[in-house]
Formats: C-alpha cells, sequence, structure tokens
C-alpha cells in the first residue's frame, strides 16, 4: 500500500475540484519519476462511476494497473499485448490499440478517461484517441477527460493546453483539445523537496563523440549521416565504454542509449560479457521481457537500447544514465 505525497495529494484534490465545476478536458503535469501512476490509482479508486486508463505501450499500461492493484483495489486489463481482455471491472486499464478495436458493448458507462503521455493527442483528425472519446462521449456526455504528461511543449505545436492554472493564464490563442492545465509540479521543485536525486553531469575527460558537423534537416539530423559519423569515429568507441565502466564501478544499474543499432551492437563489445544486454526495437517480446527482468533484478548491470526504453520504463535502481548520441 503506497502513501500519496503532498504535491501528489494535491494533484488529486485539484482534478477533483475541476470536474466538479467544469468537464472540460484537463491536465496534470508531473516531471518523470514523479510518480503519476499513483496520481491515477487514486483518482480511480476514488471515483463514483467507472474509469478508463489509456496508455499507447503495454508496460505502461501494465505499470498503471500494477500501481492500481497496490491500494487494494481490483482491476481489469484491455491489451491485445498483455493478452487480456477484460471489460466488466469498474477501473479498465487499456492500450489505446486495443481499446479503438473493441465492440460498442464495451464503451458503455465510463464517467472519467484518464490519458497517460497525453502530449500525443492530437488536437483534430480520425486518431485513435479520438475515434474512442468520441465513442465514449455518445455513451455519457457528461464524461470527463483528464491527461497526464511530463512534456506539455512540443516542437512544432507549443503548448498542448490553453490554459494555466486558478488564474487562467493563456498559453495559446490556437484551440488544444486539452483546455486547462489544473496541476503542475516542477523537476526543480521536486529536487529541492528531496523527492528526485539531483543529477551530477559528467562530460567525459577522455574522450567523445565529434557531433559538431551534423546538420539538421529540418528539426531532426539525418540517420545516415549519424550513421556515416560514427563510422568514421569508431576506435573512440572502447575508450568511451572503458570510461563509462571505471566511472560506473560502484554504480548500480547503468543505462546506454545509443545512435543506432550498429552502434549500439559496437558499444555491446567493449562492455564487460555476461552482465551487459543489448535490447532494440526488434528484440523477441518474450527475450525484451527476460533481459529488462534480468536488469530490474540486478543480475544484468549494462543495459544498452535504441529509443526503446523510454516511455513507460520503470527502473529505479538506475544511478547511470550514459547518453551515446547527438541529443
Amino acid at each position: 500500500m503506497y502513501t500519496l505525497r503532498p504535491y501528489q495529494k494535491n494533484a488529486v484534490t485539484a482534478v477533483i475540484r475541476h470536474f466538479r465545476a467544469d468537464k472540460t478536458p484537463a491536465v496534470v503535469v508531473l516531471p518523470t519519476g514523479a510518480g503519476k501512476s499513483l496520481v491515477i490509482a487514486d483518482l480511480a479508486a476514488r471515483a463514483r462511476g467507472r474509469v478508463l486508463v489509456l496508455a499507447h505501450v503495454r508496460e505502461l499500461v501494465e505499470q498503471n494497473y500494477a500501481k492500481f492493484l497496490a491500494f487494494d483495489s481490483r482491476a481489469g486489463i484491455f491489451s491485445a499485448g498483455l493478452s487480456r481482455k477484460e471489460s466488466s471491472h469498474k477501473t479498465i486499464f487499456g492500450s489505446i490499440q486495443s481499446v479503438a478495436r473493441a465492440s460498442e458493448e464495451f464503451f458503455r458507462d465510463f464517467s472519467l478517461v484518464v490519458i497517460d503521455e497525453c502530449h500525443r493527442v492530437a488536437m483534430e483528425g480520425e486518431t485513435q484517441y479520438h475515434q474512442v472519446l468520441n465513442k465514449l462521449s455518445a455513451q455519457n456526455p457528461g464524461l470527463c477527460v483528464l491527461g497526464l504528461t511530463a512534456t506539455p511543449y512540443r516542437l512544432g505545436l507549443g503548448w498542448i493546453y490553453e490554459e494555466h492554472g486558478p488564474r487562467h493564464l493563456r498559453q495559446t490563442e490556437e484551440k488544444r483539445f486539452f483546455k486547462k492545465c489544473v496541476f503542475e509540479v516542477t523537476v526543480r521543485q521536486m529536487i529541492a523537496e528531496g523527492h528526485l536525486t539531483p543529477p551530477v553531469r559528467i562530460d567525459s575527460p577522455v574522450a567523445c563523440y565529434d557531433f559538431s558537423s551534423l546538420k539538421l534537416n529540418g528539426k531532426t539530423f539525418v540517420q545516415s549521416q549519424i550513421e556515416k559519423l560514427l563510422t568514421d569515429q569508431k576506435r573512440i568507441t572502447p575508450v568511451i565504454i572503458q570510461n563509462i565502466v571505471d566511472l560506473s564501478k560502484d554504480r548500480a544499474g547503468v543505462m546506454i542509449f545509443t545512435s543506432s543499432v550498429n552502434h549500439a551492437r559496437e558499444i555491446m563489445r567493449s562492455l564487460p560479457p555476461y552482465i551487459s544486454a543489448l535490447v532494440i526495437g526488434d528484440t523477441e517480446s518474450d527475450e525484451r521481457e527476460a533481459t529488462i527482468t534480468a536488469f530490474k533484478e540486478r543480475r544484468l548491470k549494462y543495459l544498452v537500447n535504441v529509443s526503446v526504453l523510454t516511455t513507460g520504463f520503470d527502473a529505479p535502481h538506475v544511478d547511470v544514465i550514459a547518453i551515446l548520441r547527438p541529443t
């Protein structure tokens, strides 16, 4: 059983206060590590009507569900990726892909929808989120929609909500699906209150990749240029990895973020065998699960990945992050 931190209780209170006065879609902003899953669990447990909690990856569905069970509550999962299609419980944790394909019967009686990583909800268009929300609203015109995110400002879009705070500060004149941010806590505040560890940045004194020659193509780098640059500088990789290993001698868990699959495999050749593993997009589901479990149980110390273990990855023992990519 978890006890909510003060800011988590305040987030729950702000949401309840908002929906008692206003049914427009609302946002709560909590940074990574703030415990969004616990806020979701408390809100779902308090709700009088049925609650649907949506996420776009199965890891988040599973994580939010597990935290809810810790509140001594029962719930269902509706996710093909987790091989479960339960729809009769008061609270359902579902993947957006599976819920979008559910029968009309599924959408009855929900009074609250919670969307984790809600910055993924577009303003308009035939997206799966809008398809689901339209079906839910048709069944219940008074439906409350809450979004949670750590990234309320998106490149190419701006703020994902129109107003912020009790004074209705206007963030954008453009229309947004979410109308108001009702609660926010910052990384700086969480560090000051002792909830997050102050990060210590270390620039390698030994060697590092030189990404200065990369040119932006719009707002992103060209992957082929990154590959060529790393190939030209591959002799530096063993030195960089040895430096990471030396710096991590007394650390518990090391995550290494790489620029490409080839780069990741090259890095693996320089890491200590038996305590290092690689996860990429093509890694089979069972193998990925076994690797992640071994890492969380500390049977592995080094976990290399290529833009995979980001959203929904929860490993509190990690105390070293190595970013071996341009951004």
